[in-house]
């Protein structure tokens, strides 16, 4: 199920992998600001989105909706 999922990133799903960035990976987060930020391309900032919501994906270790799942 998250491979059809992840095909797809909403605004919540960025709004709460940018919260878990900010608490866990501030690398992850530096990165996506920098990409947003180099460039004024909507295109460049869906790309950023959704590099940075499939790292949040990827490391959830609680398989749910809930971020707040320790690494």
């Amino acid at each position: 199920m998250d491979e059809t999922r992840s095909a797809r990133v909403t605004r919540a799903d960025v709004r709460e992998a940018l919260m878990w960035a900010l608490e866990r990976d501030r690398a992850a987060l530096l990165a996506h600001r920098a990409a947003v930020h180099s460039s004024k391309s909507d295109l460049t900032r869906r790309r950023a989105d959704k590099a940075l919501v499939e790292q949040w994906r990827a490391r959830r270790t609680d398989g749910g909706k809930d971020g707040s799942a320790r690494e």
